[in-house]
């Protein structure tokens, strides 16, 4: 069972963190906040955006399911909207292992990382793709420009 971390408290769409795996720390509102300036992209109304923090053994079985790919990733994403006019629903897994090997491989704050992965997420959710050496360095530098308009809190 999921375990809610944060709920936007603003009203309108709701941006909430869920987390699978017990005693992860992650800057909710870094995050949420990171993810907000990312949903700026989706042109739909938001019902939801709800990010489910979860393992590499998870994370392979969704992966495998839904992919068709063997292996852990880094971010998934998943429109449950009714209709492509229908108000976005939608759920961001993020695995939290991954994330962890790329904050150390990327010399960057796990925080940062898995924010990253919740930009990314959304951006996918907003209909852009990384399927191409283009498209992925348009959409990386998407993810910067996002990253850099949000400051920190402690």
């Amino acid at each position: 069972m999921r375990r809610r971390l944060s709920r936007s408290p603003e009203r309108g769409p709701e941006f909430a963190v869920f987390s699978a795996v017990p005693g992860v720390r992650v800057r909710r509102r870094f995050l949420l906040e990171c993810a907000r300036r990312a949903s700026r992209h989706i042109r739909r109304r938001i019902a939801f955006v709800h990010f489910i923090l979860t393992g590499d053994r998870e994370m392979a079985r969704l992966h495998r399911t839904y992919m068709g790919l063997r292996g852990t990733t880094d971010v998934l994403s998943f429109d449950l909207s009714e209709s492509p006019h229908s108000p976005v629903e939608g759920e961001i897994y993020i695995a939290v292992n991954q994330a962890r090997r790329q904050a150390a491989l990327y010399r960057v704050p796990l925080y940062l990382e898995t924010a990253r992965l919740a930009v990314h997420g959304v951006l996918h959710l907003a209909g852009f793709d990384d399927d191409t050496p283009a498209a992925r360095e348009r959409i990386h530098r998407l993810e910067d420009r996002i990253l850099r308009q949000v400051r920190p809190s402690p």
